[in-house]
């Protein structure tokens, strides 16, 4: 028995009517976040997380910046013969700055997402 183009088309889209209208009845809907199913336990963690992977993702990028620049001027100063040695020195020094620096805002940047987690 053959069977044509069109008869396995319609086929296989009826099998697939099918499937789509018994699938939504075997998966459950799934539900946002709300205060109805988190406890404020259960949520100040969430967000407590999400927050501190916030502010560490910041202050990377300020520590990161400050051993650069500080590269890029020990670089610059002194004399040519010690450059590499200058650089770092220089990368050292910013790195280090920069690191202060982050610190200083790593619980302004922690504090500022943690908020306006838990508001929404």
């Amino acid at each position: 028995m053959q069977f044509s183009g069109t008869r396995v088309t319609m086929i296989g889209l009826g099998l697939f009517a099918l499937l789509a209208t018994a699938l939504p009845n075997a998966v459950p809907q799934a539900e946002a976040h709300s205060s109805r199913n988190w406890s404020q336990a259960e949520r100040s963690r969430y967000c407590s997380a999400q927050a501190r992977r916030h502010a560490d993702r910041k202050t990377r990028r300020t520590t990161a910046a400050g051993a650069l620049t500080g590269a890029a001027v020990g670089s610059m100063v002194g004399s040519n013969r010690n450059a590499g040695r200058n650089a770092g020195r220089g990368a050292l020094i910013g790195g280090a700055g920069g690191l202060v620096h982050s610190n200083a805002r790593w619980n302004s940047y922690y504090n500022s997402y943690y908020r306006n987690c838990i508001r929404w």
